[in-house]
């Protein structure tokens, strides 16, 4: 694969490191048990990733991050998208602990986003809203203050690993028509969980409806809906990553079967109808990457006005280029391509409830045409 994304060495070694561990720990056969189990993810390969310093990967050491950017937590992120990885990193270690670490207050974050880094604590982020839809300050979810006390209530809509996350750090408008953000404990009497399964069942969502749960304010007084909508640009950023990684990963299979099966006394991959679909497939994916990785410099590189447009493309070319690839996947293997015992339906129904996540590609193609006014 063709690429003008260049990394260096220690960038290279981040990645080696990232795939040897995850294909270790995440063979397909351990993939297709977790996913079978209630939570998608075991503890101890958690608190590894934990204690290798990926769930701080992108935050400052001021903050109890590694001090890398996120260029290289989308290394990790396209190594986990090659192996289905169903655990909570998108969930606490990209939107919970960037929410945290970017828009919470330094004070009021501290014990919170250290529990997060080290792994003992899971966090997922609800954007006052839903998953699938656009963040909205003055929609579902609302606080109420009674003193110093607050309350939320209303419906946090479909939420990455909320069975598993121990607090829920919310988006929420306030009274005044601002808007907060708050942490509440998932244990707590007034939050409620409901089935919320996705097609991927390798990835675990639930929705989430708060009724006079308490909370405890995390940012400075500041209305933080702005905030929350840079948090989610570095999000799908993330996502796109490991859209991208699951992509790879699909054509990469693709190549191998076909190399392997025969037709007509030689492989069928020598066909050249075949190969020019295959090619198509690999000029999307790597626009698809030179797309994430474009934005993830932008964001580290400080080119804070140019990263919600870049943030948009990336997930939009990674979102069309997954499906497209899978899809294309199970139609070049053929009638086992269309089986429930092939891992290539894994990775189609990944990227079919991918795609949405985060903003569709048409909500981010529309991003951009309004952005460049056209």
């Amino acid at each position: 694969m063709t690429t003008t994304v260049k990394l260096n060495p220690e960038q290279e070694e981040i990645r080696s490191v990232a795939r040897g561990f995850l294909n270790a720990r995440f063979p397909a056969e351990r993939v297709r048990e977790l996913m079978s189990s209630e939570a998608g993810f075991e503890e101890s390969s958690w608190k590894e990733i934990a204690d290798l310093g990926w769930t701080g990967i992108a935050l400052p050491e001021a903050r109890g991050g590694a001090g890398y950017g996120v260029v290289e937590r989308c290394l990790l992120l396209e190594e986990m998208g090659r192996v289905l990885y169903g655990g909570p990193y998108l969930s606490s270690a990209v939107l919970a602990a960037d929410a945290l670490a970017l828009v919470a207050s330094e004070d009021a974050a501290a014990g919170i986003l250290g529990e997060v880094l080290e792994g003992s604590t899971r966090a997922t982020l609800v954007a006052a809203g839903d998953l699938l839809g656009e963040v909205d300050p003055g929609g579902a979810v609302r606080a109420a203050q009674a003193g110093s006390e607050y309350r939320l209530s209303g419906d946090g809509g479909l939420t990455l690993d909320a069975g598993t996350a121990q607090i829920l750090i919310v988006l929420a408008a306030l009274q005044d028509g601002t808007s907060g953000l708050f942490a509440v404990e998932s244990s707590e009497p007034g939050v409620t969980l409901g089935p919320g399964a996705m097609i991927d069942e390798t990835r675990k969502t639930a929705f989430l409806e708060f009724d006079d749960a308490p909370a405890r304010r995390l940012d400075d007084g500041t209305d933080t809906a702005a905030a929350i909508a840079r948090v989610l640009d570095r999000g799908a950023i993330a996502l796109a990553a490991e859209m991208v990684g699951g992509a790879q990963q699909a054509i990469d299979m693709t190549v191998a079967y076909l190399k392997e099966r025969e037709q007509f006394g030689g492989p069928i991959g020598r066909f050249q109808a075949l190969k020019h679909r295959l090619a198509d497939i690999a000029v999307a994916i790597d626009a698809a990457r030179e797309g994430v990785y474009s934005a993830a410099d932008a964001v580290d590189s400080g080119e804070l006005e140019h990263v919600p447009l870049a943030a948009a493309a990336a997930k939009s070319a990674a979102g069309d280029g997954y499906v497209l690839a899978t899809a294309e996947a199970i139609q070049l293997h053929g009638g086992i391509g269309f089986t429930e015992e092939h891992d290539i339906g894994l990775y189609y129904k990944r990227a079919l409830s991918g795609q949405p996540m985060l903003g569709s590609s048409l909500d981010h193609r529309e991003r951009i045409a309004v952005g460049l006014d056209v």
